[in-house]
């Protein structure tokens, strides 16, 4: 994703050497996946970025590996009790 598309995507999220780090924890309950299938449609192949959460995203990844099967690459980078980091890069 082209630092014109991530600020596109959304200015107010941090940067992490070149990745955009979403903390999903300020945005609506109701709402985050919507934002986060935003930023997944915005990757290129090899692109990555990452989550924050409050709570394992499992069933995000269900929802994202039934809609877009074979696409994306989860890897958690923290895994809680408090927060869950993970990136996710397309690999299509």
């Amino acid at each position: 994703m082209s630092a014109d598309a991530r600020q596109a995507a959304d200015p107010t999220q941090p940067e992490t050497a070149g990745t955009v780090e979403l903390d999903v924890r300020t945005l609506p309950h109701g709402g985050r996946h919507e934002v986060i299938f935003g930023h997944l449609n915005a990757l290129g192949t090899g692109e990555s970025f990452i989550i924050r959460n409050d709570h394992d995203p499992k069933p995000l990844r269900y929802q994202t590996e039934s809609l877009w099967p074979g696409t994306f690459e989860w890897n958690y980078l923290e895994t809680g009790p408090a927060v869950w980091r993970v990136e996710i890069t397309r690999v299509d």
